[in-house]
């Protein structure tokens, strides 16, 4: 069982601490591999003005790399809310090391609390990582995972041909990807290849992880069915799985998909109905 000691873990190179939560100088938000805005470690989905002023969402993606998936979301979310991608780098070595890259990302877009976060497998670890870092600081940080399972085996990696399923086009080249969003996002084949790379490298920090203690709640969203499509036999195992690393309550919800479909275009009405329900009210299966 992870305790309170695993804290003094936390802090990385950069020097961050509970009691020093500026100590994080804010670094470019692009690598030196990532030089357009695709593939950029931080994406303003929806950035903070002077009317979008509420909590701010952080969403993760963990080994999919790319946020743009998260996108979506501004249909279906209160517009007041700020909603932020943050994206997978070639970077950071450990999930500790990337939770406080994107703590520092984070507190130059929104330098105190409340927080809001999302993140998808890898990126719900990370998730986990960060939500541990801002509570030791006495922020506020609501806390949302999907397809996150501390017991499970560590995720695959994404080929390029698994990646556009997960920005919502079935395309599996960079020009088709491009030309299915719209000129959304601008790919090319070298960015795929990197991407799939950076991608490896997020899926085997997951292996050996430790989850930290968690002063606070926790909220998973489960699939409810395995990959190849078949009934998941006890989702709420999740949700055991994960008690042993959160002092609070853990709240499941399970989802009628398999772990890639959770960020779906059809599932995220589904995540934002979740986001916007407090753990005390929730209604779930598990």
């Amino acid at each position: 069982m992870s305790t309170r000691d695993d804290q003094v873990d936390l802090a990385s190179t950069c020097g961050w601490t509970p009691d020093r939560p500026d100590s994080c100088p804010a670094e470019s938000a692009v690598d030196e591999h990532a030089d357009s805005a695709a593939t950029a470690i931080v994406v303003p989905i929806r950035p903070r003005t002077t009317y979008v002023d509420g909590v701010p969402l952080f969403c993760l993606a963990g080994e999919a790399v790319l946020a743009w998936n998260y996108a979506g979301l501004v249909a279906h979310i209160d517009p007041r809310v700020p909603i932020y991608g943050l994206q997978a780098s070639s970077e950071p070595r450990t999930i500790r090391e990337y939770a406080t890259r994107y703590l520092a990302e984070i507190r130059r877009i929104a330098p105190h609390g409340p927080y809001q976060l999302l993140g998808w497998s890898a990126g719900g670890f990370i998730v986990h990582e960060v939500a541990v870092l801002l509570r030791a600081a006495g922020e506020q940080v609501r806390s949302v995972l999907l397809a996150t399972d501390p017991a499970a085996p560590a995720p695959v990696p994404l080929s390029a041909d698994r990646f556009a399923p997960l920005l919502g086009t079935d395309a599996d080249t960079a020009a088709g990807i491009n030309a299915a969003l719209a000129g959304t996002i601008d790919l090319t084949g070298s960015d795929l290849d990197r991407l799939a790379d950076v991608s490896a490298a997020a899926a085997r920090m997951v292996t050996g992880h430790r989850p930290s203690w968690l002063l606070g709640d926790l909220t998973v969203c489960i699939a409810g069915r395995e990959p190849g499509g078949t009934d998941r036999l006890d989702p709420a195992a999740t949700v055991r799985n994960w008690r042993p690393y959160v002092e609070g309550a853990v709240t499941g919800f399970v989802l009628d998909a398999t772990p890639d479909e959770l960020t779906a275009p059809d599932l995220l009405p589904e995540i934002a109905r979740i986001l916007a329900t407090t753990p005390s009210s929730a209604r779930t299966t598990c």
